[in-house]
């Protein structure tokens, strides 16, 4: 199954949290990246959840909890939560 492996998170001067994403084929091989965003105090959960649906529909397994982990960490220290 491909997979995503977020490689990249950003922080905005506003606080807006930025993700980029490999997109790998099943053999580990880069197909593309993919972006998404969350607004400042924003529901990472959320955003992950339709991320992970979105891509389902072209056959990606779910970002792994480790990578989903990183970005709620820094988020909290973005945002002091």
């Amino acid at each position: 199954m491909k997979s995503l492996l977020i490689d990249q998170i950003e922080i905005t001067k506003t606080g807006n949290i930025q993700i980029r994403m490999q997109k790998l084929s099943s053999d580990g091989d880069l197909i593309g990246n993919h972006r998404t965003s969350v607004e400042s105090n924003g529901d990472v959960e959320a955003q992950i959840a339709a991320v992970n649906s979105h891509m389902a529909t072209e056959n990606f397994a779910p970002i792994s909890d480790v990578d989903i982990a990183r970005v709620k960490a820094v988020a909290a220290a973005a945002w002091n939560t």
